[in-house]
């Protein structure tokens, strides 16, 4: 791709609105789980990890003991909504026109890092699981082949609390990146372009590696595994084809945050064509799919290094049962960086050459 077909009418970006919704989710998320962590530390109910160094402690948390985990995530409360509240305070209104002060900048940096490790570290598999069987679970739904007590178990409270702390955790890096955006708008429009180019090959390259060992499984080809495994599970082969298709589906998405049609919508849709595309979807959608992916990514690699089993019996001697899960935090990385070089871009106000085409 030509860096130099960048148009050259720049304008100057208008300062972000700051909004206070990530500030109102950070504080009040703060102020329940500081109490409930200090309850669930005296031994109330309600504790929604399971506890003990066992095969099927999935989150971290649920590695340590009652009493430490919960005072351990009151505590990690606490930080977040101390964080939250410096970076709302009107004085740093400015340093959204403003490069930060290195004080503002490391409290931002802080931040992120504190959201992250609540969003991504701290919760496991189960939202994107959600995700992935969304459609399925509305087509149950609506054709009734699903009760309500089996669809109040795909979301009960252990489950709805990863949720909600990977809302907290996104809305808190949310508040830190946006401290640090006129720092990071210093990066000239080719330079974010070959940047976000770089981590887009990354974010197409592993769910297609991802996608080729389960859509081969729906084939009947053993890519990665034996055939006696294979056959051992066949009969849910279309479940990991139909997250394989949402995989290359949401690669292809991706390319977007590099191409003229991520910019400006292109011709074959209706009511929009020719319009620009908001600079914030792109980035919130990436957003969106790269912490689940991660955090999944990062309890698969926690459970494979404890050595407890997951997928199919027998999936831990097979590689191609868990490798490709390996890979899914350099995706949601990767996924992670696209989308914030297309943000620093679009913010200088210009566009690639042949638009919407």
């Amino acid at each position: 791709m030509n860096t130099t077909s960048l148009g050259s009418t720049a304008t100057a970006p208008p300062a972000p609105r700051r909004g206070l919704v990530p500030v109102l989710i950070v504080a009040v998320w703060s102020l329940a789980y500081t109490v409930l962590g200090v309850l669930w530390a005296l031994g109330g109910e309600g504790y929604p990890f399971p506890t003990g160094a066992s095969a099927e402690s999935t989150t971290l948390l649920g590695l340590l003991p009652q009493p430490v985990g919960a005072l351990t995530l009151a505590s990690i409360a606490v930080l977040s909504g101390l964080l939250a509240l410096s970076l709302a305070r009107p004085r740093q209104a400015s340093a959204m026109a403003h490069p930060p002060s290195p004080a503002s900048s490391a409290t931002a940096v802080v931040a992120v890092t504190v959201g992250l490790v609540v969003a991504v570290l701290l919760t496991d598999s189960r939202i994107l699981t959600t995700i992935g069987y969304l459609p399925m679970i509305i087509g149950a739904v609506l054709t009734g082949g699903l009760e309500p007590a089996e669809l109040s178990a795909l979301m009960d409270w252990p489950s709805l609390n990863l949720l909600i702390m990977m809302v907290a955790g996104i809305s808190l890096a949310v508040l830190g990146m946006r401290m640090l955006l006129p720092r990071l708008r210093r990066t000239s429009p080719a330079r974010a372009l070959r940047v976000g180019t770089a981590a887009v090959i990354v974010a197409v390259i592993v769910p297609v590696v991802y996608a080729v060992t389960r859509l081969g499984w729906f084939l009947g080809i053993p890519v990665g595994i034996s055939e006696e495994f294979l056959t051992s599970f066949e009969h849910i082969t279309p479940i990991g084809a139909g997250l394989a298709t949402f995989g290359l589906l949401g690669a292809v998405l991706t390319t977007g945050l590099v191409r003229p049609w991520g910019e400006v919508w292109p011709r074959w849709v209706p009511f929009l064509r020719g319009r620009p595309v908001p600079v914030r979807l792109p980035v919130y959608a990436a957003v969106a799919v790269a912490v689940p992916i991660a955090s999944a990514g990062g309890m698969f690699i926690r459970l494979k290094l404890r050595g407890a089993p997951f997928g199919p019996p027998g999936a831990a001697s097979q590689p191609g049962a868990w490798l490709p899960e390996m890979l899914w935090p350099v995706w949601g990385a990767a996924l992670a960086v696209a989308a914030l070089a297309y943000l620093v871009r679009r913010g200088h106000g210009l566009y690639l050459t042949g638009q919407g085409r």
